[in-house]
């Protein structure tokens, strides 16, 4: 198991605990699905991202991460690992329309704070670049150098989210590992295994909770 999948499960268990019913994700998000609006900015952000005009219909974000029956309707939780965090993330959350979302600012601040250590770690190999991330947005420049295309695949992951956090209709929260709770981050109470934090975390994630109107 990675260690994304095992705080994936940590989370789900802390909420499970919190009393709410794990259920499965909605179908991977897809760019129709957008509303006029949506679709209109995240042409935007795919050109702030400098992507391949005639490639941009051909995108296919991920699945979402968890989903729970909450008491009060379903709601969609995105875990955010420490490779979500870096220049290009600051590009998707740019925009007048992102103020909205609950996650932006802290967001924002992690990717201009953590950035230099995720270069460290993420430069190499597939976490730089991958088959697919070049056809959307270059060829890649070398480890480390964001010049030209930079890291195509850190940029492809920042449109992911973005797509994501345009969906219509769904109630979306979004927390990071890098997130503090009560004086731990929130990483921390993954990897612990207590389940006595369950309350204090599924506050927190009803508070990073926005759903866009379907028209």
């Amino acid at each position: 198991m990675t260690k994304a999948g095992a705080r994936a499960d940590a989370l789900n268990a802390l909420l499970g605990a919190a009393g709410w019913a794990s259920t499965p994700p909605p179908p991977r998000p897809r760019i129709c699905d957008l509303t006029p609006d949506g679709l209109s900015r995240i042409r935007q952000i795919y050109d702030d991202l400098a992507g391949i005009p005639e490639q941009f219909e051909h995108a296919r974000p991920g699945s979402f991460d968890l989903a729970f029956d909450t008491g009060d309707g379903k709601l969609i939780v995105e875990l955010d690992e420490e490779q979500h965090f870096n220049r290009y993330r600051t590009i998707t959350l740019s925009r007048p329309w992102a103020a909205q979302l609950p996650w932006t600012t802290t967001y924002v601040a992690y990717s201009a704070a953590h950035e230099a250590q995720l270069v460290r770690r993420w430069r190499s190999g597939r976490r730089w670049t991958n088959e697919s991330a070049p056809r959307f947005f270059g060829v890649a420049s070398p480890p480390g150098d964001f010049s030209g295309a930079g890291a195509p695949r850190w940029r492809q992951r920042a449109f992911y989210d973005a797509v994501k956090d345009l969906m219509p209709a769904i109630r979306l929260a979004r927390v990071s590992v890098h997130d503090e709770l009560e004086g731990r981050a929130l990483n921390v109470i993954l990897r612990s295994g207590d389940l006595t934090t369950a309350a204090l975390v599924r506050a927190h994630v009803e508070a990073r909770a926005h759903t866009w109107p379907s028209g």
